[in-house]
């Protein structure tokens, strides 16, 4: 894209080591790499960084560059903050773009306040996809080839890590919990698994939020009052033999 005199401005003002600090919210997806001269290029439109609109609407300049690409099916509905940054001491910006189904949905090429500014954050923030959305992010530095970089997907309530422990063998926890709700299902496994079960107690951040006995297979089982705060849900299957299994997955916060 054409660099207006802002972007100029902009990297200038960034140049200048700083102390980085990582953005907050606990990240869903996470993926590094580094924009080299080997990577593909394209022609970008220049983006409304007003807007987030994939296309100034006014007399948009374009750019050349190299630019790496993370692409993934969407396995939960609702909206996503996308980061992406720098891996250098020293921040570099960035412009990004986001594609749902081969069409671009947002795009952006400067941070959004001060705190972004110093960081080397580029953000798009509220950009919903829905589950079976084919999603691709492509980015690129506003600068030379050969910048390392970090790019985090965040939407909360979902799930950032596979489900851990014995007990996934005998109960599914689920992709996602509604925030608004603070309701999520999980699923018992099927006969073989099921038949064995005497009882099933679930926790959300410590906190209890459902707890069954006499389980069918492939029952669904409502989880209620899940805390805002909850970074991690927990099943702890007692089996009609003696003994437990346990399964626990991580979550982002919907707070």
């Amino acid at each position: 894209m054409r660099t207006p005199h802002r972007i100029a401005a902009l990297a200038a003002a960034v140049i200048a080591p700083v102390a980085f600090v990582a953005p907050a919210a606990h990240a869903d997806s996470t993926s590094t790499g580094t924009i080299e001269t080997s990577d593909p290029q394209m022609n970008f439109l220049e983006p409304d960084p007003n807007t987030d609109q994939c296309v100034k609407a006014v007399d948009p300049g374009n750019q050349t560059a190299h630019y790496d690409t993370v692409a993934f099916v969407s396995k939960t509905n609702g909206p996503r903050r996308i980061t992406v940054r720098s891996t250098l001491p020293t921040p570099v910006p960035f412009a990004i773009y986001a594609y749902r189904n081969g069409t671009c949905v947002a795009a952006d090429y400067m941070p959004d306040d001060a705190a972004e500014a110093s960081q080397g954050v580029t953000d798009l923030d509220n950009i919903v996809f829905a589950k079976g959305d084919r999603v691709t992010i492509k980015f690129f530095a506003l600068g030379p080839t050969g910048i390392p970089w970090r790019l985090d997907i965040l939407q909360p309530g979902s799930a950032n890590a596979v489900a851990v422990g014995k007990g996934k063998s005998y109960v599914k926890l689920p992709e996602q919990v509604s925030c608004g709700s603070k309701k999520a299902t999980v699923q018992v496994a099927g006969k073989a698994k099921a038949r064995k079960i005497k009882s099933i107690t679930f926790t959300a951040g410590g906190k209890k939020v459902a707890a069954v006995k006499g389980v069918r297979a492939r029952q669904n089982i409502k989880l209620k009052g899940i805390p805002a705060s909850a970074t991690s849900i927990k099943a702890v299957v007692k089996l009609k033999g003696g003994g437990k299994a346990k399964v626990t997955r991580a979550y982002s916060a919907c707070r």
